[in-house]
Protein backbone atom coordinates (compact mmCIF):
# COMPACT_ATOMS: atom_id res chain seq x y z
CA UNK A 1 0.00 0.00 0.00
CA UNK A 2 0.77 3.03 -0.74
CA UNK A 3 0.32 6.79 0.84
CA UNK A 4 -2.00 7.71 -2.31
CA UNK A 5 -4.00 4.56 -1.58
CA UNK A 6 -4.16 4.40 2.17
CA UNK A 7 -6.68 6.34 4.22
CA UNK A 8 -4.89 5.84 7.47
CA UNK A 9 -1.67 7.59 6.07
CA UNK A 10 -3.45 10.40 4.38
CA UNK A 11 -5.46 11.03 7.74
CA UNK A 12 -2.41 11.15 9.76
CA UNK A 13 -0.68 13.38 7.08
CA UNK A 14 -3.72 16.10 6.99
CA UNK A 15 -3.59 16.11 11.33
CA UNK A 16 0.17 16.87 10.41
CA UNK A 17 -0.83 19.78 8.59
CA UNK A 18 -2.75 21.47 10.87
CA UNK A 19 -0.37 21.11 13.88
CA UNK A 20 2.11 22.54 11.81
CA UNK A 21 0.00 25.42 10.76
CA UNK A 22 -0.20 25.72 14.42
CA UNK A 23 3.55 25.28 14.90
CA UNK A 24 4.23 27.50 11.94
CA UNK A 25 2.22 30.74 13.91
CA UNK A 26 4.53 30.86 16.63
CA UNK A 27 8.13 28.96 16.34
CA UNK A 28 10.30 31.27 15.24
CA UNK A 29 8.71 34.05 16.73
CA UNK A 30 9.32 31.63 20.65
CA UNK A 31 13.10 33.55 20.84
CA UNK A 32 11.93 36.70 20.28
CA UNK A 33 9.12 36.50 22.75
CA UNK A 34 12.00 35.09 25.18
CA UNK A 35 14.69 37.84 24.19
CA UNK A 36 12.35 40.81 23.60
CA UNK A 37 9.11 40.36 25.96
CA UNK A 38 10.40 38.55 28.83
CA UNK A 39 13.68 39.31 29.08
CA UNK A 40 16.29 36.55 28.44
CA UNK A 41 19.91 36.88 27.22
CA UNK A 42 21.65 35.37 24.75
CA UNK A 43 23.49 32.64 27.20
CA UNK A 44 19.43 32.08 28.84
CA UNK A 45 18.43 31.79 26.04
CA UNK A 46 20.95 28.74 24.78
CA UNK A 47 20.16 27.51 28.29
CA UNK A 48 16.25 26.95 27.79
CA UNK A 49 16.48 25.61 24.13
CA UNK A 50 19.59 23.29 26.04
CA UNK A 51 16.99 22.10 28.34
CA UNK A 52 14.55 21.36 25.76
CA UNK A 53 16.93 19.44 23.83
CA UNK A 54 17.46 17.61 26.86
CA UNK A 55 13.90 17.01 27.26
CA UNK A 56 13.62 16.37 23.40
CA UNK A 57 15.99 13.28 24.51
CA UNK A 58 14.04 12.11 27.40
CA UNK A 59 10.72 12.27 25.14
CA UNK A 60 12.43 9.98 22.61
CA UNK A 61 13.69 7.65 25.33
CA UNK A 62 10.22 7.38 26.47
CA UNK A 63 9.10 6.15 22.59
CA UNK A 64 12.18 3.38 22.83
CA UNK A 65 10.09 2.04 25.65
CA UNK A 66 6.46 2.15 24.01
CA UNK A 67 7.21 2.41 20.02
CA UNK A 68 7.60 -1.42 19.82
CA UNK A 69 5.70 -2.53 22.30
CA UNK A 70 2.32 -0.80 22.70
CA UNK A 71 -0.42 0.15 19.72
CA UNK A 72 1.22 2.26 17.58
CA UNK A 73 -2.34 4.17 17.06
CA UNK A 74 -2.11 4.47 21.31
CA UNK A 75 0.89 6.16 21.41
CA UNK A 76 0.51 8.68 18.95
CA UNK A 77 -3.20 9.32 20.17
CA UNK A 78 -1.50 10.43 23.64
CA UNK A 79 1.47 11.86 22.38
CA UNK A 80 -0.98 14.27 20.50
CA UNK A 81 -3.71 14.90 22.85
CA UNK A 82 -0.85 16.07 25.50
CA UNK A 83 0.94 18.50 23.28
CA UNK A 84 -2.24 20.36 22.45
CA UNK A 85 -2.15 22.75 25.96
CA UNK A 86 1.84 23.62 25.39
CA UNK A 87 0.69 27.29 23.13
CA UNK A 88 -1.68 28.44 25.93
CA UNK A 89 1.71 27.55 28.64
CA UNK A 90 3.54 29.80 26.45
CA UNK A 91 1.15 32.27 26.38
CA UNK A 92 0.40 32.46 30.14
CA UNK A 93 4.61 32.78 30.77
CA UNK A 94 5.36 35.81 32.93
CA UNK A 95 8.71 35.20 32.57
CA UNK A 96 11.03 33.55 30.52
CA UNK A 97 11.90 30.35 32.78
CA UNK A 98 7.80 30.02 32.94
CA UNK A 99 8.76 29.33 29.29
CA UNK A 100 9.95 25.89 30.26
CA UNK A 101 7.06 24.25 31.62
CA UNK A 102 5.62 24.66 27.91
CA UNK A 103 8.75 24.31 26.07
CA UNK A 104 9.88 20.78 28.27
CA UNK A 105 6.35 18.95 27.83
CA UNK A 106 5.79 20.20 24.10
CA UNK A 107 9.79 17.55 23.61
CA UNK A 108 8.92 15.31 25.78
CA UNK A 109 5.59 14.42 23.37
CA UNK A 110 8.10 13.81 20.74
CA UNK A 111 7.60 10.09 22.13
CA UNK A 112 5.12 9.49 19.69
CA UNK A 113 7.54 10.14 17.06
CA UNK A 114 9.12 7.07 16.83
CA UNK A 115 5.82 5.03 16.91
CA UNK A 116 4.68 7.89 13.44
CA UNK A 117 7.92 6.59 11.65
CA UNK A 118 7.19 2.93 12.37
CA UNK A 119 3.85 3.07 11.36
CA UNK A 120 4.58 4.95 8.48
CA UNK A 121 7.85 2.45 7.70
CA UNK A 122 5.36 -0.71 7.75
CA UNK A 123 2.70 0.70 5.77
CA UNK A 124 4.47 1.28 2.51
CA UNK A 125 6.68 -0.81 0.49
CA UNK A 126 10.77 -0.39 1.23
CA UNK A 127 11.25 0.56 -2.50
CA UNK A 128 9.08 3.90 -1.27
CA UNK A 129 10.38 5.08 1.85
CA UNK A 130 12.13 7.73 1.09
CA UNK A 131 9.04 8.98 -1.29
CA UNK A 132 6.85 8.11 1.87
CA UNK A 133 9.29 10.51 4.67
CA UNK A 134 9.74 13.13 1.28
CA UNK A 135 5.41 13.29 1.67
CA UNK A 136 5.52 13.49 5.37
CA UNK A 137 7.96 16.15 5.15
CA UNK A 138 6.27 18.17 2.15
CA UNK A 139 2.89 17.49 4.26
CA UNK A 140 4.96 19.44 7.54
CA UNK A 141 6.71 22.13 5.40
CA UNK A 142 3.12 22.86 3.98
CA UNK A 143 1.84 24.40 7.22
CA UNK A 144 4.73 26.52 7.09
CA UNK A 145 3.93 28.01 3.64
CA UNK A 146 1.64 30.78 5.02
CA UNK A 147 1.96 30.76 9.05
CA UNK A 148 5.16 32.19 9.56
CA UNK A 149 4.14 35.28 7.41
CA UNK A 150 0.86 35.50 9.18
CA UNK A 151 2.47 34.51 12.84
CA UNK A 152 4.70 37.75 11.86
CA UNK A 153 1.51 39.99 11.07
CA UNK A 154 -0.59 39.18 13.85
CA UNK A 155 2.39 39.36 16.05
CA UNK A 156 3.59 43.33 15.24
CA UNK A 157 -0.18 44.11 15.09
CA UNK A 158 -1.65 42.16 18.45
CA UNK A 159 1.31 40.55 20.06
CA UNK A 160 2.64 37.15 20.13
CA UNK A 161 -0.07 35.95 23.10
CA UNK A 162 -2.40 36.32 20.59
CA UNK A 163 -0.59 34.22 17.94
CA UNK A 164 -0.39 31.13 20.50
CA UNK A 165 -3.87 30.89 21.80
CA UNK A 166 -4.29 30.65 17.48
CA UNK A 167 -2.52 27.55 17.44
CA UNK A 168 -4.02 26.54 20.08
CA UNK A 169 -7.30 26.27 18.07
CA UNK A 170 -5.11 24.73 15.85
CA UNK A 171 -3.67 21.92 17.87
CA UNK A 172 -7.19 20.98 18.91
CA UNK A 173 -8.71 20.13 15.02
CA UNK A 174 -5.26 18.40 14.49
CA UNK A 175 -6.41 16.47 17.59
CA UNK A 176 -9.65 15.82 16.40
CA UNK A 177 -8.63 13.87 12.80
CA UNK A 178 -5.91 11.61 14.78
CA UNK A 179 -8.72 10.85 16.97
CA UNK A 180 -10.35 9.19 13.70
CA UNK A 181 -6.97 7.09 13.16
CA UNK A 182 -8.48 3.72 12.38
CA UNK A 183 -7.65 0.45 14.56
CA UNK A 184 -5.75 -2.68 12.78
CA UNK A 185 -3.59 -2.58 9.64
CA UNK A 186 0.47 -2.71 9.25
CA UNK A 187 2.17 -0.96 11.45
CA UNK A 188 -0.38 -0.37 13.77
CA UNK A 189 0.44 -3.07 16.44
CA UNK A 190 4.00 -3.86 17.62
CA UNK A 191 6.05 -7.02 16.82
CA UNK A 192 4.69 -9.90 19.11
CA UNK A 193 7.76 -10.40 20.54
CA UNK A 194 9.98 -7.16 20.31
CA UNK A 195 13.85 -8.10 20.82
CA UNK A 196 15.82 -6.32 22.51
CA UNK A 197 18.63 -4.38 20.60
CA UNK A 198 22.10 -6.18 21.04
CA UNK A 199 25.32 -5.08 19.77
CA UNK A 200 24.77 -7.98 16.74
CA UNK A 201 20.97 -5.83 15.71
CA UNK A 202 22.79 -2.43 16.36
CA UNK A 203 26.27 -3.04 13.64
CA UNK A 204 24.18 -2.59 10.60
CA UNK A 205 22.01 0.45 12.41
CA UNK A 206 24.97 2.58 13.41
CA UNK A 207 26.33 4.29 9.96
CA UNK A 208 22.35 5.36 9.72
CA UNK A 209 21.99 6.77 12.91
CA UNK A 210 24.93 7.99 13.69
CA UNK A 211 24.43 10.24 10.32
CA UNK A 212 20.88 10.99 11.23
CA UNK A 213 22.19 11.99 14.38
CA UNK A 214 24.72 14.61 12.46
CA UNK A 215 22.32 15.62 10.44
CA UNK A 216 20.17 16.71 13.26
CA UNK A 217 22.73 18.28 14.99
CA UNK A 218 24.05 20.83 12.44
CA UNK A 219 20.41 21.75 11.63
CA UNK A 220 19.20 21.97 15.85
CA UNK A 221 22.41 24.16 16.54
CA UNK A 222 20.81 26.85 14.48
CA UNK A 223 17.09 26.74 15.61
CA UNK A 224 16.92 29.27 18.64
CA UNK A 225 19.33 32.01 17.38
CA UNK A 226 18.70 32.55 12.90
CA UNK A 227 15.53 34.88 14.06
CA UNK A 228 17.16 36.96 16.97
CA UNK A 229 20.66 37.40 14.07
CA UNK A 230 17.97 38.11 11.43
CA UNK A 231 16.15 40.57 14.11
CA UNK A 232 19.22 42.02 15.64
CA UNK A 233 22.34 41.38 12.93
CA UNK A 234 20.20 42.23 9.85
CA UNK A 235 17.34 44.86 11.39
CA UNK A 236 14.21 42.85 10.12
CA UNK A 237 10.88 43.08 11.19
CA UNK A 238 8.82 40.59 12.64
CA UNK A 239 6.30 40.20 9.51
CA UNK A 240 9.71 40.02 6.81
CA UNK A 241 11.22 37.20 9.75
CA UNK A 242 7.74 35.79 9.75
CA UNK A 243 7.89 36.30 5.38
CA UNK A 244 11.20 34.42 5.45
CA UNK A 245 9.79 31.44 7.27
CA UNK A 246 7.14 30.91 4.53
CA UNK A 247 9.72 31.12 1.59
CA UNK A 248 11.83 28.40 3.73
CA UNK A 249 8.24 26.71 3.72
CA UNK A 250 7.88 26.99 -0.37
CA UNK A 251 11.90 25.52 -0.41
CA UNK A 252 11.12 22.44 1.60
CA UNK A 253 7.84 21.76 -0.30
CA UNK A 254 9.51 22.33 -3.78
CA UNK A 255 12.67 20.39 -2.58
CA UNK A 256 11.15 17.47 -0.34
CA UNK A 257 9.25 15.03 -2.65
CA UNK A 258 11.81 15.33 -5.71
CA UNK A 259 14.96 14.41 -3.11
CA UNK A 260 12.85 11.83 -1.62
CA UNK A 261 12.43 10.51 -5.25
CA UNK A 262 15.74 11.35 -5.44
CA UNK A 263 16.62 9.16 -2.73
CA UNK A 264 14.92 5.82 -3.83
CA UNK A 265 16.36 6.08 -7.37
CA UNK A 266 20.45 7.44 -6.53
CA UNK A 267 20.80 6.25 -3.28
CA UNK A 268 20.22 8.09 0.06
CA UNK A 269 24.07 8.88 0.91
CA UNK A 270 24.59 10.72 -2.51
CA UNK A 271 21.34 12.74 -2.57
CA UNK A 272 22.43 13.65 1.16
CA UNK A 273 25.49 14.65 0.56
CA UNK A 274 23.81 17.09 -2.52
CA UNK A 275 21.25 18.20 -0.09
CA UNK A 276 24.30 18.94 2.65
CA UNK A 277 25.85 21.27 0.68
CA UNK A 278 22.51 23.48 -0.59
CA UNK A 279 21.45 23.26 2.69
CA UNK A 280 25.04 25.00 3.85
CA UNK A 281 24.88 27.57 1.20
CA UNK A 282 21.50 29.01 2.16
CA UNK A 283 23.07 29.28 5.68
CA UNK A 284 26.25 30.84 4.69
CA UNK A 285 24.51 33.53 2.23
CA UNK A 286 22.28 33.89 4.85
CA UNK A 287 25.16 35.78 7.10
CA UNK A 288 26.76 37.25 4.06
CA UNK A 289 24.35 37.39 1.50
CA UNK A 290 22.48 40.50 0.19
CA UNK A 291 19.09 41.09 1.46
CA UNK A 292 17.54 40.87 -1.59
CA UNK A 293 18.09 36.81 -1.87
CA UNK A 294 17.42 36.24 1.93
CA UNK A 295 14.34 34.67 0.93
CA UNK A 296 15.96 32.44 -1.80
CA UNK A 297 18.76 31.23 1.20
CA UNK A 298 15.48 30.65 3.22
CA UNK A 299 14.45 28.54 0.72
CA UNK A 300 17.69 26.62 0.25
CA UNK A 301 18.17 26.14 4.25
CA UNK A 302 15.28 24.44 4.55
CA UNK A 303 15.34 21.37 6.70
CA UNK A 304 12.48 19.00 5.67
CA UNK A 305 14.09 17.36 2.63
CA UNK A 306 17.21 16.48 5.26
CA UNK A 307 15.04 14.73 7.55
CA UNK A 308 13.23 12.76 5.36
CA UNK A 309 16.53 11.41 3.79
CA UNK A 310 18.07 10.83 7.41
CA UNK A 311 14.43 9.17 8.58
CA UNK A 312 14.23 7.08 5.13
CA UNK A 313 18.14 5.96 5.93
CA UNK A 314 16.97 4.65 9.48
CA UNK A 315 13.72 2.91 8.07
CA UNK A 316 15.67 1.02 5.50
CA UNK A 317 18.03 -0.16 7.84
CA UNK A 318 16.06 -1.03 10.70
CA UNK A 319 14.36 -4.92 11.80
CA UNK A 320 10.65 -4.52 11.28
CA UNK A 321 11.23 -6.54 15.43
CA UNK A 322 12.69 -3.08 16.47
CA UNK A 323 11.81 -0.30 13.74
CA UNK A 324 10.14 2.07 16.61
CA UNK A 325 13.29 1.66 18.82
CA UNK A 326 15.82 2.02 15.80
CA UNK A 327 14.10 5.97 15.22
CA UNK A 328 14.04 6.41 19.08
CA UNK A 329 17.58 6.08 19.29
CA UNK A 330 18.95 7.74 16.69
CA UNK A 331 16.19 10.64 18.21
CA UNK A 332 17.72 10.06 21.74
CA UNK A 333 21.50 10.69 20.46
CA UNK A 334 20.63 13.65 17.72
CA UNK A 335 18.62 15.45 20.85
CA UNK A 336 21.58 15.02 23.33
CA UNK A 337 24.03 16.55 20.62
CA UNK A 338 21.98 19.46 19.85
CA UNK A 339 21.51 20.03 23.85
CA UNK A 340 25.34 20.51 24.11
CA UNK A 341 25.35 22.34 20.79
CA UNK A 342 22.72 24.33 21.73
CA UNK A 343 23.86 25.17 24.90
CA UNK A 344 27.43 26.45 23.01
CA UNK A 345 26.01 28.17 20.67
CA UNK A 346 24.52 30.80 23.09
CA UNK A 347 27.95 31.70 24.43
CA UNK A 348 29.27 31.60 20.63
CA UNK A 349 25.69 34.24 19.80
CA UNK A 350 27.11 36.40 22.43
CA UNK A 351 30.96 37.03 20.95
CA UNK A 352 29.00 37.09 17.69
CA UNK A 353 25.64 36.72 16.61
CA UNK A 354 26.44 34.79 13.38
CA UNK A 355 28.98 32.16 15.14
CA UNK A 356 25.78 29.62 15.80
CA UNK A 357 25.09 30.10 12.45
CA UNK A 358 28.91 29.23 10.59
CA UNK A 359 29.28 26.21 13.35
CA UNK A 360 26.52 24.65 11.30
CA UNK A 361 27.76 25.77 8.16
CA UNK A 362 31.06 23.60 9.23
CA UNK A 363 29.32 20.76 10.88
CA UNK A 364 27.44 20.45 7.36
CA UNK A 365 30.60 20.72 5.06
CA UNK A 366 32.20 17.90 7.31
CA UNK A 367 29.24 15.53 6.62
CA UNK A 368 29.40 16.22 3.61
CA UNK A 369 32.46 15.02 3.03
CA UNK A 370 32.16 11.87 5.18
CA UNK A 371 29.83 10.68 3.07
CA UNK A 372 31.44 11.88 -0.05
CA UNK A 373 34.39 9.79 1.49
CA UNK A 374 32.42 6.82 2.76
CA UNK A 375 30.17 6.48 -0.75
CA UNK A 376 33.28 5.27 -3.12
CA UNK A 377 34.00 2.45 -0.13
CA UNK A 378 30.51 1.46 -0.33
CA UNK A 379 27.67 1.21 2.90
CA UNK A 380 28.58 -0.90 5.53
CA UNK A 381 25.76 -3.16 4.02
CA UNK A 382 25.67 -4.00 0.01
CA UNK A 383 22.42 -1.52 -0.28
CA UNK A 384 23.18 0.84 2.24
CA UNK A 385 22.26 3.93 0.64
CA UNK A 386 19.36 2.44 -1.20
CA UNK A 387 15.76 2.81 0.52
CA UNK A 388 15.30 -0.88 0.98
CA UNK A 389 16.17 -4.49 -0.20
CA UNK A 390 14.00 -4.29 -3.12
CA UNK A 391 15.95 -1.22 -4.72
CA UNK A 392 17.49 -1.90 -7.77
Amino acid sequence: MSVRTDPNLRLLFAALLLWMLGVGLYEQLIPIYARQELGATPVQLGTLFTLRNLALAAGFLIGWMLADRFSRRTVILVSWIAGVPVPLMLAAAPSYLWLLPGLLLYELTYFGLPAIHAYITQRVPPSELASAFGTMGTVTSMGFLVSPTLGGFIADRWGIRTVLVIAFVLFCLSSVLILRLQHGGPGTMPAAQPRSLSWDHLRPLAPAIWIYTGVVFMVQITVPYVTPFLREARGLSLSEIGFLGSTQAVGAVLLTPIVGRLGDRLGLLSTLAGQLVIFSSGMLMTVYGPAALLPLMAALRCRAPLNALGQAFIGARAPAAMVGRAFALGGILSAALSAAGVFVGGFAYRIHPAYPILISVGSAAALALALAWLRPGGAPAPDTDAAGPTQG
